[in-house]
């Protein structure tokens, strides 16, 4: 860990400037992002196929997913073109992350599962139809909504920082975790304000209305924006987006003045 990538503390209003940036940043290159969300979501159904190992690699879908979003963010940021040998860095250097991360999830599903299992009322009267755990929690599956839903609902809860440090740097997992949590630690606040009150509002909107499937298609790369936008002002120490650079061609084409 370097004395460079050491977190500062920001204050809650700028919630509201990460939003904003976040937006912006997506603009620049949305018509990018949604083909890639859309892809996500193909991908996502597809993996039903695969029966019991579905939930471990559609959370590794996730965090590939939200690995090369973060590496696409960055590249709008500094107006560079998006580098599929950048992207490959991404991936690679966040790999032992996303392995263990997923291996933990699907831990704490296992866990579910199991208590699942008692309140399946065929199971309890020792009636087969099934996998119990499996048939209950049907709603964890990749290609819903769902896993998208329980996959964000876990990473608030967790490590906030943590993807987008292994994206951008070479750090061991555990020095890449201590430096995650000295950063949430500093901003508590801040942090708690940043994931709880947007995730909970489309976890509402998840709950009661279909939309939520249009929503997670059209948010999903703003959600990858977002955490690489709140890491680099945490981090780096620069709070809004850098200027769209002019092209080149552009600035010699343009008449001198004087």
């Amino acid at each position: 860990m370097t004395a460079s990538l050491e977190p500062e503390k920001v204050v809650l209003s700028d919630v509201r400037i990460w939003l904003r940036e976040s937006v912006a940043l997506l603009r620049r290159k949305y018509w990018l992002y949604l083909p890639f969300s859309l892809g996500f979501f193909v991908a996502a159904f597809k993996l039903q196929m695969f029966s019991y190992i579905t939930f471990f690699a559609g959370l590794i879908l996730c965090q590939a997913v939200l690995a090369v979003t973060i590496e696409i963010a960055s590249a709008s940021d500094h107006s560079q073109p998006v580098s599929t040998q950048r992207c490959y860095q991404a991936l690679l250097n966040s790999i032992l992350t996303v392995v263990l991360l997923s291996v933990f999830y699907v831990l704490m599903w296992l866990v579910a599962a199991k208590v699942a299992s008692f309140l399946v009322v065929d199971d309890l009267l020792g009636i087969d139809s099934g996998p119990p755990a499996i048939s209950f929690l049907q709603w964890l599956y990749p290609g819903t909504i769902s896993l998208f839903v329980v996959y964000i609902g876990v990473m608030i809860t967790t490590l906030w920082f943590l993807l987008p440090l292994t994206v951008f740097h070479k750090l061991s997992l555990i020095d890449a975790m201590k430096l995650a949590k000295r950063g949430e630690q500093k901003n508590f606040v801040v942090i708690v304000v940043a994931s709880y009150l947007p995730f909970s509002a489309f976890f509402v909107l998840f709950m009661f209305s279909e939309l939520a499937l249009a929503v997670a298609v059209a948010c999903l790369p703003l959600f990858g924006i977002y955490l690489y936008v709140s890491y680099r002002h945490v981090y780096l120490g620069r709070r809004e987006n850098a200027p769209v650079r002019v092209r080149s061609r552009e600035m010699a084409s343009a008449p001198s003045s004087g």
